[in-house]
């Protein structure tokens, strides 16, 4: 399985991801999950490569926030 190290960054609310390995590849998403989604994508497009690895390295000024689980809904009798 190839690994490719991405550079993440936001830019009006959107993160852009920038492959460090190789000239070509960069895309965005409004969530992390679409952003990974997105780069699959660009790299299946552009090297004709499946399976690959990312690590993703962001930056400290990035507000990245989890979602909140909500706690599930107990039946009512």
């Amino acid at each position: 399985m190839k690994l490719y190290h991405v550079a993440v960054e936001q830019d009006d609310g959107w993160f852009v991801g920038r492959i460090l390995e190789r000239n070509g590849v960069t895309t965005q998403g409004r969530t992390l999950d679409e952003l990974v989604f997105m780069l699959r994508d660009a790299i299946h497009a552009m090297w004709n490569e499946r399976n690959v690895q990312l690590e993703l390295i962001i930056g400290a000024k990035i507000a990245v926030s989890e979602r909140k689980r909500q706690p599930p809904r107990r039946a009512s009798a």
